[in-house]
C-alpha cells in the first residue's frame, strides 16, 4: 500500500509493509518439566526482582525508629575480652562424690615417676627423698640399698657429693636374715626391727625414750612403723634416733619371709629424722620384677669354626693316615 502526501510542491511516498499479510512469528516452545534450568538464561519478564543484599555497614534507614536511650551499644567483635573481676566469687569446688572421668583408651601410657629407683636385687622400687643419693652397694650392712644425705654440691663432674656421717637410710627385703623377718605381724616386725637395728648401730649405754608406732599404707601393701630416741649415759653424745617401717605380706609359715620390705632411718639430735619423709619413702615402695634377660643369640650353623690359637691343640682331631705305614708288617 502506498501513501502519498502532498505538501506544497513536495511529494513524499512512504512504503509501509502490509502487516495484515505478514505471518506472525511463533513463540518459542516451553522447556520440558524435568529439564534443568539454564543458569545463563535471563529471568522471565514477569519474575520478581531479588531483594538487595543488606550492607552490614550501611546506616539505618531514615524512617527507622531510634534505639531506646538505655539500650547497650552493639558489641565490637574485635574488642579484647574484659578483664577478670577480682571480686567475683570462686567457682564451686569439685564434687568429691562425682564419678571419675573415663580413661581415654588412646591416651599414651604414663611416664616413669620422677625420682623412682628400681632395685632388682630386692625386688622393689621406691622414690628417692630430696637431698639424698644412692650409695655404693659395697657399703651395705643390711638390705639391698643404702641412702646417704647430701651436705653440699658436687665438687667435680663425675664425683659424688659430700654426705653426712651421722645419718643414713637402709632399705631392702625383710627376709629371714633379719630376726624381725620371723614376725608374721607387721607391727611386731617393725618394733623388733627398730630394736635390733638400734642395738647394732648404737651399741652404747642409754635409755630409750619417745617410743612411737604408726600405721603405713604403701599402695596395696599395709604396714607399720616404730621409732624411738636413745638418751645416752655419756652426755657428750647427742641423742640417737631410729625409725623403722615394714610393709608387705608375711609368708604363710614362719619359715617363709613372704613379700615384705623395710626402711630403717638412722639419725641424731644434731641431724634428726624427718618423720614425714620417712613415711613417704616407705609408702612409696612398690614390688618390682626386673625384665627377663634378652635371649642368647642362636649360633649360625653355616659359620666357619673358630680354631683356638696355635699351641693349644687340646680337643682338635688330627687326621690319621690309615693304615699307618710305620705299623705295617715287614715284607
Amino acid at each position: 500500500m502506498a501513501v502519498t502526501v502532498v505538501a506544497g510542491l513536495s511529494t513524499v511516498t512512504i512504503a509501509v509493509p502490509n502487516a495484515a499479510l505478514a505471518d506472525p512469528e511463533p513463540p518459542p516452545p516451553p522447556p520440558p518439566a524435568d529439564a534443568p534450568a539454564d543458569p545463563a538464561a535471563p529471568p522471565p519478564a514477569d519474575a520478581p526482582a531479588p531483594p538487595p543484599s543488606e550492607d552490614p555497614n550501611a546506616p539505618p534507614p531514615a524512617d527507622a525508629p531510634p534505639p531506646p536511650a538505655d539500650a547497650p551499644p552493639p558489641a565490637d567483635p574485635n574488642a579484647p575480652p574484659p578483664p577478670e573481676d577480682p571480686n567475683a566469687p570462686p567457682p564451686p569446688p569439685a564434687d568429691p562424690n562425682a564419678p571419675p572421668a573415663p580413661e581415654d583408651p588412646n591416651a599414651p601410657p604414663p611416664g616413669p615417676e620422677p625420682g623412682r629407683v628400681e632395685n632388682a636385687a630386692g625386688g622393689f622400687s621406691y622414690v628417692l627423698p630430696a637431698g639424698w643419693e644412692v650409695a655404693d652397694a659395697s657399703r651395705l650392712s643390711y638390705g639391698q640399698a643404702l641412702l646417704l644425705k647430701e651436705t653440699g654440691p658436687v665438687a667435680l663432674p663425675g664425683q659424688a657429693a659430700p654426705t653426712a656421717n651421722d645419718t643414713s637410710i637402709l632399705l631392702g627385703r625383710l627376709d629371714l636374715k633379719l630376726f624381725a623377718g620371723a614376725e608374721p605381724d607387721n607391727g611386731k616386725a617393725a618394733v623388733r626391727l627398730a630394736s635390733d637395728m638400734g642395738e647394732f648401730f648404737m651399741p652404747f649405754a642409754g635409755t630409750r625414750i619417745n617410743q612411737q608406732t604408726s600405721p603405713l599404707q604403701a599402695g596395696d601393701l599395709s604396714g607399720s612403723a616404730s621409732s624411738y630416741d636413745v638418751k645416752f649415759t655419756d652426755t657428750a653424745k647427742p641423742n640417737g634416733q631410729i625409725w623403722a617401717g615394714v610393709v608387705g605380706t608375711a609368708g604363710e609359715q614362719r619359715s617363709q619371709s613372704g613379700d615384705r620390705w623395710f626402711v630403717v632411718w638412722l639419725g641424731t639430735a644434731k641431724d634428726p629424722i624427718d618423720t614425714a619423709a620417712a613415711t613417704a619413702l616407705t609408702e612409696s615402695i612398690r614390688p618390682y620384677t626386673p625384665p627377663p634377660p634378652p635371649p642368647a643369640p642362636v649360633p649360625d650353623p653355616n659359620a666357619p669354626a673358630v680354631l683356638p690359637p696355635p699351641g693349644n691343640r687340646v680337643g682338635i682331631p688330627i687326621p690319621v693316615e690309615t693304615p699307618v705305614p710305620e705299623m705295617m708288617p715287614a715284607g
